[in-house]
């Protein structure tokens, strides 16, 4: 019976990665859904916080990404650093004013195939990122 609910939770999962797609998500949604938790959910630890975030968000629905940062302010906030909440790091890279609440969540063991299993890093610290026409596209890195 256990075997029968992970595999629906499994084609859930996927399903919900494919409807997403099928829509056409643009990078902007892309980046709130892979990077924005505000406010933080709750979990017991940050361990699984990092295991059913990652699930939730669709980053582990064929292969395990191997490292995804959860930043923990609302997308209004983040996107300011597009403007006058950052400043230019190079091309289209912005590096924060402000520094952000972090949960940086890292693929532990080798295997890069569900299920995926995560440990988890909270920091508070700036962050760069990418915008395209003022809006943020991509998470670089903490700085």
């Amino acid at each position: 019976m256990a075997q029968r609910g992970h595999h629906l939770m499994m084609m859930l999962v996927w399903l919900a990665t494919w409807l997403a797609l099928a829509r056409g998500e643009t990078r902007y949604e892309k980046f709130l859904r892979q990077h924005v938790d505000y406010p933080k959910s709750s979990v017991p630890d940050s361990r699984t916080y990092c295991n059913q975030m990652m699930q939730r968000r669709g980053m582990t629905s064929s292969v395990c990404k191997f490292t995804n940062t959860f930043v923990h302010a609302n997308g209004a906030t983040i996107t300011t650093v597009c403007g006058s909440g950052g400043t230019s790091a190079s091309g289209d890279l912005r590096d924060s004013k402000a520094s952000f609440t972090l949960t940086t969540c890292r693929l532990q063991g080798g295997s890069q195939t569900p299920p995926c299993n995560y440990n988890a890093d909270t920091s508070t610290q700036h962050i760069r990122i990418a915008c395209v026409g003022g809006l943020p596209v991509h998470y670089d890195k903490s700085i």
